[in-house]
Order: C-alpha cells, then sequence, then structure tokens
C-alpha cells in the first residue's frame, strides 16, 4: 500500500511539472492587468502630474493593450491615443503610421517584443516579473532605457477603451 501511494504521489508531481514547463508569458499572465507605480516626489505628490497607464496582457490577436490617461499623447495631426493594441505583424497607429511588431521572446519569466519602422528596428519592450510585479524595460533609439515597475491592477483596458 505505501508503495502505491508513493507511486500515486510521484506520477502526480511529475505530471503537475510538466504542465507547467510549457507555459508561455502570455499563458501565464493572459487577462491580467497592471498599472505604471508612479514615482512619489518628496511633498508626496506624483511627479508626472497624476496620469494613469494600464496594461492588459493577451494571449489572443492582441499582445498586450495600454491605456494612458491624464494626458495622454497627441501625433502630427492632432489625433490622441490614449488607447493603444499591440498584436504581432503590421499595426496602423497615429493616424496612418506602420509599425510592425514581432514577439522575440514568450517564455514564462520573460516576453520581449520589437517594433520596426520602415523596415529598421525602432526598439524593444520586454515585461519580466520580480516578486508580484513585472519590471517593463523599453529600449529605444531615441530614449535610450527606460525602465519601470507595472503593478497588479484592478482596473483594465477594457475599463477605459471600449
Amino acid at each position: 500500500m505505501k508503495k502505491l501511494i508513493l507511486l500515486t504521489t510521484l506520477l502526480l508531481a511529475f505530471a503537475c511539472s510538466k504542465d507547467d514547463e510549457g507555459e508561455t508569458f502570455l499563458d501565464k499572465y493572459d487577462g491580467t492587468s497592471w498599472t505604471v507605480e508612479e514615482d512619489v516626489s518628496i511633498d508626496g505628490e506624483v511627479a508626472d502630474g497624476g496620469g494613469v497607464e494600464i496594461i492588459t496582457f493577451s494571449n489572443g490577436t492582441y499582445f498586450y493593450s495600454q491605456f494612458v490617461g491624464g494626458g495622454g499623447a497627441i501625433d502630427a495631426l492632432g489625433a490622441s491615443f490614449d488607447c493603444m493594441q499591440y498584436k504581432e505583424g503590421r499595426n496602423v497607429i497615429f493616424g496612418g503610421m506602420e509599425l510592425t511588431y514581432k514577439i522575440l521572446k514568450n517564455e514564462a519569466d520573460e516576453l520581449l517584443s520589437e517594433a520596426t519602422l520602415l523596415g529598421e528596428v525602432i526598439g524593444t519592450i520586454k515585461f519580466t516579473p520580480q516578486g508580484e510585479n513585472l519590471v517593463m524595460t523599453e529600449t529605444s533609439i531615441e530614449e535610450g532605457i527606460e525602465t519601470a515597475i507595472l503593478i497588479p491592477s484592478d482596473s483594465s483596458y477594457d475599463d477605459y477603451c471600449n
């Protein structure tokens, strides 16, 4: 009887660990939403004026969706782009500009994608877990390397953009 219990326990342990091996970042974080942890100045005021940024991951057509509120960006044509969705392949944004996104890594502990404009790589964005949070590292030709901490959010992209 002891051997049967031991054998069952071992089989269950191997079965569970095998399921986790194939899990990707987008599998693990599908449907989760995150907000950028804001820097706070010495007097307690939020340094950027109190804007909000929400990122929601999906293992569907759009691998992540982003809402930027409290001073969303304006493109050259005057159009606001508070709500943006990113999919692998061709994306039309900013009043007709075409960017191509390619997922370079989608592993359990890292999602890495690159953006291309007119055949030239203009930057990458990487998400990695850090405890209960995520680290977002953006690298671009114009801005260099920028890093932000993402904390879990009860709000999602759909709360603002549908």
